[in-house]
């Protein structure tokens, strides 16, 4: 636990850890609920590889809590234990701050100098009209390697690809030593730094959840837009220019766009003189035709030649009769055959098809679990035997695929005490209805998702 700041300071020291026989312990109790569920999303990493958070929360009597600081898993102590270092203050936290402090943040022996060092700039910190002169002071010399800028400008383009309005994080995933990616997508990304969240997986709001994984980052292969190269390019000269050109595409991209102009009907016209002055001419009505004698010849012509077609056709349906009425050749003597051993065999009905039993409803699902599974979820196929089991590897799929739980536990049917945390905070299970609202598993619901799913 740290000391208690002098009173009056606006930033004070947040630490927690997992104590033996204690539990997990940290020393403001308000963040305990909120910071539970970090240790099982770290822990599929070796123990200390972890990564920062920007997290705020209103507590009891509307005060609004905010905090940054670093969070690593102590899996070697307890599964889904935790421990972090940080500071806290009663308001949310400066959005430069994550930039700022960013190069002494990993280390938990400078977190003090940290805590010292924004209390004796609070004013500046927590006066956003200074914002962009404390731009000034955070150092850019990682933008100004071309291959961390290319990397940063796509995971940029893919945050601002993602639909407003932004109530869900956007999710990144990136290698540990990919870290440097999250304090300027922070800075620069669609999310107003003043509002947005930067937290490993598990948490939930609007702003950034990150994912570590153990494979390097993917090739840059997507078009990158103008927007997001002049943000970049000018933060890699000057942090203060890039941070007012990422609040300009913000600010552009919230304005709601402007309803289609109606098609105006065109006026009516006015008479031209002419047409007011002018008599309606009086033409003589129009004289009769007269059946002139090259009239005449030309109906009998045609006449003539609807005679003869049809005169023709009589004479074709004539002859077709005669030759059917002619007798037809002789047909020769039919030719008898000893019968043979051999027969053609009669046509084989088709296969009734049985309905299928619930154990091979269940074995053909577990199956098709286990050889393709969605979104690359690991699982455990020896451990689904029967409809309990394989309805709660579905529950397991449903919190993996939504970030409730960690990708990196395997799938196997049986419902840990961190998974069952994990459904009462699921919502998605809740709405699927696969759950009732006291955790209990609805085993024909869950199984008839799993197959649609698969399928």
């Amino acid at each position: 636990m740290s000391e208690i700041e002098p009173a009056g300071s606006p930033f004070r020291e947040l630490r927690g850890d997992y104590v033996d026989h204690a539990g997990q312990q940290i020393n403001l109790q308000g963040y305990l609920d909120y910071f539970e569920p970090l240790g099982s999303s770290l822990s599929r990493l070796p123990d200390g590889a972890g990564g920062p958070f920007v997290y705020r929360f209103t507590a009891s009597g509307g005060r609004t809590i905010g905090a940054l600081g670093w969070v690593v898993s102590a899996a070697s102590r307890r599964y889904g234990a935790w421990k972090l270092w940080g500071m806290w203050t009663d308001r949310a936290m400066p959005a430069v701050a994550l930039p700022l402090f960013w190069p002494e943040l990993a280390d938990p022996s400078r977190i003090s100098g940290v805590v010292e060092r924004a209390n004796r700039d609070a004013q500046r910190l927590l006066d956003r009209k200074r914002w962009p002169a404390l731009c000034g002071e955070i150092g850019a010399a990682r933008l100004r390697n071309a291959a961390f800028r290319e990397i940063l400008e796509a995971e940029l383009s893919r945050a601002y690809a993602v639909p407003l309005p932004h109530r869900q994080p956007i999710e990144i995933e990136l290698p540990p030593n990919m870290l440097d990616l999250l304090p300027w997508l922070y800075l620069f990304g669609p999310v107003d730094p003043a509002e947005a969240q930067l937290q490993p997986s598990r948490f939930n709001g609007g702003g950034y959840q990150y994912i570590l994984t153990d494979r390097q980052s993917p090739l840059q292969d997507a078009e990158i837009p103008a927007d997001i190269e002049e943000i970049v390019d000018a933060a890699a000269d000057d942090v203060v220019s890039g941070w007012k050109k990422a609040h300009e595409v913000r600010t552009r991209r919230a304005r709601p766009k402007p309803a289609p102009k109606p098609s105006l009907a065109p006026p009516p016209r006015e008479p031209r003189r002419w047409e007011e002055n002018e008599m309606p001419s009086r033409k003589p009505p129009a004289p009769k035709p007269v059946l002139t004698a090259d009239m005449a010849m030309m109906i009998w012509k045609m006449l003539y030649q609807i005679a003869v077609l049809a005169l023709l056709f009589w004479i074709g349906l004539e002859v077709n009769g005669i030759r059917k009425a002619m007798p037809s050749n002789p047909v020769s003597a039919p030719v008898t055959a000893t019968a043979t051993t051999s027969t053609i065999p009669a046509p084989a009905p088709a296969p009734v098809r049985e309905p299928e039993s619930p154990a091979a409803r269940v074995a053909r699902i577990a199956q098709a679990l286990a050889a393709r599974p969605p979104q690359g979820i690991r699982v455990n196929a020896a451990s689904i035997t029967d409809s309990g089991s394989l309805a709660r590897a579905a529950v397991e799929v449903v919190l993996r695929r939504n970030g409730c739980f960690s990708h990196s536990e395997a799938v196997d049917g049986k419902i840990s005490a961190a998974e069952q945390r994990a459904i009462r905070n699921c919502t998605v299970l809740r709405s699927e209805r696969l759950v009732n609202s006291r955790g209990e598993i609805d085993e024909a619901r869950a199984i008839a998702w799993l197959e649609r799913t698969l399928s």
